[in-house]
């Protein structure tokens, strides 16, 4: 339920004479200091985390916006500690606020659109009709900005977010700093799964302006103060409830001497003191996840008004001005249990019915016309809240709606049955739900072919190429493209034809077939010129560039360019994310590091602000590779843990690029787990035959083995790389694969074209090899170089190595040096600096080991007996050793070097059942 609660009704009549539940609007919030109220409960032992948001504020007022993403199980208060922040502020801050939907399929931008609803602007007006959603969020940000006076803005249960109101809060979570007001996003951490989307998008807000609080359980003290002379035993009721607070204010409302042993048992105690009457609109109200509205509840059950006075002065439920809904989410669905089968589907079957009189939102008919297997309904709405879902940039929600639609579809028509099939291939490609794309697809296929449709076969299986591609299987996108194009050449010419010559080029592309990739590239330019098509003009400019850089032919990035003003002109934006993923991977192949950063910066926005993640993902992922070589192991680690424990890489290639970068930090370290990564990188890559990362990850291997010792090894991987390069360009790849197949076979002729620094090292000449990588910005290729020289240059390559934490490489330095005869040797990093890389002192272990266990500032100081400023001068401290800016970027990066291990990151707590 969105908004502050109610309590205290009294009837009153609405215009046309009927009477309406609209009641008096007595603000409710939870006690403070008062044991005997039974409220009071949700804020004992909050008292650190009010501060803390109160200190939010002041920092808002001065111009610097906090995000406060604040978790803990079903029922430990965070709602109760929200209100009572709010009701503090309410003189001196605007509030506004809004919540995700408890719907089987959420509304997409349901609640952004509670929270511009609120406004008195532009934003307003831009949640009616069909305004893009990234003019709303803009919007949004500036109303937030402005400067009048602080804002406090509430986002409840976003565990229930759908994915465009997900990418709101990216939005605004990397620019609340510019605004004035406080945004506390409130969401239940134990029921988020290591892949699930929210906790990969809380996992991408970092900096010093994210403040991230969890909370705990009742203490056996606090429960002893609330129990007080209730009569039951305070350890009992401690041990029975796990210190939750919800489970504790249900056990001391319901009647006897005996302590319920589930929430649900202390529900339905609760229920069973009330009348028939409010029994009955109680089990009205569990139907509707959320609020229910006073009209809804008048036409379907008729005035209910003593019944709605029962229920509130039990607690069982909560009044508000328009609305009646369940204090907690826990309790509706204790009483929502109870309800026998046949009559939870007739409700669902009443409130659809009225709804959809009264023009309801398609998200909420399509969840209760499901529930009441309503096959005719569903088809009705289902494809509407898919649309206006999509629409938003929710494709995850469009594909859920689409499936529904598709589960009730068998009386279809078979032309209707293969569109939806289409539609929900599409939603699902794009929501990174791959193998259900390819399913979906492969239907739709068999559909049209009954119908003979070549046309719409050709389409279908033009998108299937790029599908299986992305899971890695070769065949059949080569079978699929192919196909596409016979069934087309054979139909007039037209923009379909020209855009299945540009998924063949694109294949060739990603191969690394330079030639093909350019052949087609062409065939596809020409032909969406005649026929007027600009998309794939695009399209076939993008793939003609990334040919010609990945012969080194730097004119790629004039085709680049302008394939993404053409897109950016007609706002082809699925095309514009191409381009910039595209021109990122070129600016990494070549080691362009200052493009390759504007590239990133530049496309992440672009796409996280239209939802556009399976390109976000790529962009990501690429980028890993680029702070590996310029040096930023750190944060390279970081970003490929996070992806590779998120449910957005799924992707083969992906999931290969990402892998390969962590294995190599790890490799270079002397850290465990590289031989997992790197085994795990080749079973996924060589089907694929992509030359550029089957290159990377052979090179990969072969520095594995060669910093063990198993020559034969090297010269085997680096075989296999080089064999795939046969007849392409790739000079960058190729010199790293020649340079570890010189290591071990010395003499073995090297053909193809080698990339500059590569060469030198290829020839001996250290010292022009550590210049040229010195100005490109690679310090640990600089450092390999300057390992090939005399004294001087192994000690200038021992401080890049030392600097860099690269364990291996180090110790073959200063062996080499020892050999040399060499003084002085520095001893390097002993076993406890390794194990502690960035050299943290015992306190910022600890502090560190304490962070990642989600202790707040309080609790640090309380866990440590030191001040609250000696803390924070070891937070600094640790920050500035890791890199990093936050105390979550500083515990992702622990964990990414080993710092921390996940033995020091208990499991959340779960509430009492």
């Amino acid at each position: 339920m969105s908004g502050p609660k109610f309590a205290a009704s009294t009837p009153h009549f609405s215009a046309a004479g009927t009477p309406s539940l609209v009641y008096r609007q007595t603000a409710w919030h939870p006690s403070i200091g008062l044991a005997d109220n039974v409220d009071a409960m949700h804020l004992l032992e909050r008292r650190d985390q009010l501060e803390e948001l109160n200190r939010c504020v002041e920092q808002a007022r001065a111009g610097c916006g906090k995000l406060v993403l604040l978790g803990g199980g079903a029922g430990l208060g965070k709602s109760a500690l929200v209100e009572q922040f709010v009701s503090e502020h309410r003189r001196n801050a605007r509030t506004l606020w809004g919540a995700c939907d408890g719907l089987s399929t959420p509304r997409a931008l349901g609640p952004v659109h509670e929270i511009a609803a609120q406004t008195s602007g532009p934003a307003e007006r831009a949640t009616s009709g069909v305004a893009p959603r990234d003019w709303l969020f803009r919007l949004l940000l500036e109303d937030l900005a402005r400067p009048e006076g602080a804002c406090l803005v509430v986002l409840e249960d976003l565990h229930w977010a759908d994915a465009a109101t997900l990418d709101f809060l990216r939005f605004i979570g990397r620019r609340i700093h510019r605004t004035r007001a406080v945004f506390v996003a409130t969401y239940r951490d134990d029921e988020l799964s290591a892949s699930h989307p929210v906790r990969l998008a809380l996992g991408e807000l970092t900096g010093h302006h994210v403040i991230r609080m969890r909370l705990a359980p009742l203490s056996l003290a606090a429960v002893e103060m609330l129990a007080g002379d209730s009569g039951r035993e305070a350890q009992v009721l401690h041990k029975i409830t796990g210190g939750n607070p919800f489970f504790v204010r249900e056990v001391l409302a319901s009647p006897g001497e005996l302590v319920p042993e589930t929430v649900r048992d202390a529900v339905l105690a609760r229920l069973l003191r009330c009348s028939a009457a409010t029994r009955e609109l109680a089990e009205f109200v569990a139907v509707s996840p959320g609020r229910t509205e006073s009209w809804l509840i008048e036409s379907v059950l008729g005035v209910r008004q003593t019944a709605v006075d029962e229920a509130g002065a039990r607690g069982l439920l909560v009044v508000q001005s328009d609305a009646v809904g369940y204090r907690h989410e826990l309790a509706r669905l204790a009483i929502y249990g109870t309800i026998p089968a046949e009559r939870t589907r007739a409700l669902h079957g009443k409130i659809l019915q009225t709804l959809a009189e009264h023009g309801g939102d398609p998200a909420r008919l399509v969840h209760h016309a499901t529930l009441a297997q309503e096959a005719k309904a569903v088809l009705e709405y289902a494809p509407l809240a898919a649309k206006e879902a999509a629409r938003l940039g929710a494709h995850r929600e469009a594909a859920a709606h689409l499936s529904a639609a598709l589960r009730f579809g068998a009386s279809l028509a078979s032309e209707q049955r293969a569109l939806l099939l289409e539609q929900h291939a599409q939603e699902s490609s794009l929501s990174n739900q791959t193998r259900d794309a390819i399913a979906s697809a492969t239907a739709a296929l068999a559909a049209w072919r009954r119908i003979s449709d070549r046309e719409a076969q050709a389409r279908v299986l033009s998108f299937l190429s790029q599908e299986y591609r992305t899971v890695g299987d070769k065949a059949a996108a080569d079978e699929s493209v192919a196909g596409a194009i016979t069934l087309l050449e054979a139909l007039p010419r037209s923009a379909n034809l020209a855009m299945a010559y540009n998924w063949r080029s694109l294949l060739a592309v990603n191969r690394g077939w330079d030639r093909e990739a350019h052949e087609f590239g062409q065939r596809a330019l020409e032909l969406a010129r005649e026929v007027g098509d600009r998309r794939a003009e695009s399209h076939a400019l993008c793939n003609i560039g990334g040919a010609l850089l990945g012969a080194n032919d730097r004119a790629g990035y004039d085709s680049l360019e302008r394939s993404l003003a053409l897109a950016l002109e007609d706002r082809l934006e699925d095309q514009v994310a191409r381009v910039y993923r595209t021109m990122l991977f070129y600016s990494v192949l070549m080691h362009d590091f200052a493009r390759a950063r504007r590239e990133f910066q530049d496309g992440v926005e672009y796409c996280e602000e239209r939802g556009i993640f399976s390109h976000s993902a790529y962009i990501h992922a690429y980028y890993t590779a680029c702070e590996l070589d310029r040096g930023e192991w750190t944060e390279a680690a970081r970003i490929a843990t996070e992806l590779l424990n998120s449910s957005a890489v799924t992707g083969v290639q992906q999931r290969v690029t990402v892998m390969t970068t962590l294995a190599l930090v790890r490799l270079r370290r002397g850290d465990p787990g590289a031989d997992e990564l790197l085994d795990r990188a080749i079973e996924l890559v060589l089907p694929t035959g992509e030359l550029n990362r089957i290159g990377r990850i052979t090179a990969a291997r072969a520095e594995r083995a060669w910093y063990e010792g198993r020559y034969a090894d090297v010269a085997r991987e680096a075989a296999m790389g080089l064999a795939h390069l046969c007849g392409h360009a790739a000079p960058w790849i190729r010199g790293e694969l020649l340079l570890w197949q010189s290591r071990v076979q010395p003499g073995v002729a090297q053909a193809g074209e080698v990339a500059e620094p590569y060469r030198l090292m290829l020839q001996g000449d250290w010292r022009a090899a550590a210049d040229a990588w010195a100005r490109i910005g690679m310090p640990y290729e600089q450092a390999l170089a300057l390992a090939e020289g005399p004294e001087e240059a192994l000690r200038d390559a021992l401080v890049i190595l030392d600097g860099l934490g690269a364990g291996p490489l180090a110790a073959i330095v200063r062996r080499r040096l020892r050999e040399a005869g060499a003084r002085g040797v520095p001893r390097g990093p002993n076993g406890a600096t390794r194990a502690n890389p960035a050299g943290l002192t015992s306190k910022e272990l600890q502090v560190l080991k304490l962070l990642a266990q989600g202790c707040s500032s309080a609790q640090l100081a309380r866990r440590m007996h030191r001040s609250p400023k000696t803390v924070d001068h070891h937070v600094s401290s640790l920050l500035e050793k890791l890199g990093v800016h936050s105390r979550t970027e500083a515990v992702a990066a622990a964990f990414a070097r080993g710092i921390v291990s996940a033995d020091h990151h208990p499991s959340p707590t779960r509430p009492a059942e």
